[in-house]
């Protein structure tokens, strides 16, 4: 059964970014990064436990072809998963664990 996603707070507006600078840094190719994230999430929606936990309750998935990775946990009891952050692998994990 497919999960509920949620998002925590500054997700939304990190995909945006994301989304723009690849824009600005070639047409065409930050709409190719959006379609990546979306087709990622639903594919955790449909499969929460395919991705190891990395961070005590934290899984992580890597996104195609872009250096990404979505932070998320998955709530079983409530079939909900709750995306933490998408965040560059180029980040160091004490800059964004400060956000969860």
């Amino acid at each position: 059964m497919r999960a509920k996603v949620k998002f925590a707070l500054h997700v939304k507006q990190d995909i945006k970014q994301a989304t723009t600078w690849y824009n600005q840094a070639q047409k065409g190719l930050g709409t190719r990064f959006f379609k990546n994230i979306k087709e990622e999430i639903n594919f955790i929606a449909n499969q929460p436990e395919c991705f190891q936990i990395r961070y005590e309750t934290i899984h992580v998935a890597v996104i195609k072809i872009f250096p990404y990775t979505i932070h998320y946990q998955f709530l079983k009891s409530e079939n909900t998963i709750i995306i933490l952050g998408v965040f560059h692998t180029s980040i160091h994990p004490e800059k964004w664990t400060k956000r969860l």
